[in-house]
């Protein structure tokens, strides 16, 4: 895709997912049906045309560096200070002619549908927006920030679970963690950002800076096939068993 971008946000650690291990891996290099998740998320990002992505590493970083080998353009994230610095950490390395940017996280990218990945793209531009976030709707979304949005599908706000009234809470569509971003107002914008109590700084803040200047902010719901959260051993399971599903459909 000429004049567009992909970012992978890679630096985690996976604290929860390297409990009782001694020799603790980056979170992105465990294992969905025997390989790691990261290459899940390279291939289907190739397939949709995005064919040498910026990843962005910090946690061990070598060895996922040393496994992509060519395949990405690597940024460091020398201290994990959430997902707007690691976004930061990669403007380095993005050419100036680049127009619109995907983000996408490591650890839950290993189901997109590439055509879904071209699908988000093209709402983005056919709708002139400066943001889009993917959402999907789950059956039960508890713990996962909520989309508010209006009958237009413009983003007001995501509301994060702890935050939620009673009524918030009953919506099931739910942010992923994937946006697509005219570079334009993303690389104004980002800077802006302040840190969060957790002392991090959050992509998600752009929707309320984005709302405040009148620029466009809209939802693209996926199938929930296409995501699975990994945070937990147990989460990695499923998504194993959901993977081989997918794998034996294909055959």
């Amino acid at each position: 895709m000429q004049k567009y971008a992909a970012i992978i946000l890679a630096a985690g650690k996976g604290t929860r997912m390297n409990e009782g291990k001694n020799s603790p891996i980056p979170k992105v290099m465990f294992e969905i049906e025997g390989k790691p998740m990261i290459d899940y998320s390279i291939e289907n990002l190739a397939k949709a045309g995005f064919k040498k992505p910026i990843v962005v590493v910090g946690f061990k970083g070598q060895m996922v560096q040393k496994h992509l080998d060519d395949r990405a353009i690597f940024a460091w994230q020398k201290k994990r200070l959430g997902t707007a610095h690691a976004v930061i950490c990669a403007e380095q390395v993005i050419s100036k002619n680049i127009k619109t940017i995907l983000v996408i996280n490591s650890d839950d990218s290993a189901f997109y549908d590439p055509k879904m990945i071209q699908k988000l793209v093209q709402e983005h531009l056919k709708n002139k927006a400066k943001m889009t976030l993917l959402t999907v709707s789950l059956a039960d979304p508890a713990g996962l920030g909520r989309i508010i949005k209006d009958s237009s599908n413009h983003v007001l706000t995501i509301v994060e679970e702890k935050l939620a009234s009673p009524d918030v809470k009953k919506i099931k569509e739910v942010n992923t963690g994937c946006y697509v971003f005219s570079s334009d107002f993303l690389w104004q914008n980002l800077k802006k950002i302040r840190k969060n109590p957790t002392g991090e700084y959050f992509l998600t803040d752009l929707v309320e800076i984005a709302n405040k200047k009148g620029s466009k902010v809209i939802a693209f719901q996926t199938d929930v096939e296409h995501w699975r959260g990994i945070n937990t051993p147990e989460q990695l399971e499923k998504a194993r068993i959901h993977m081989r599903r997918i794998l034996k459909k294909r055959k």
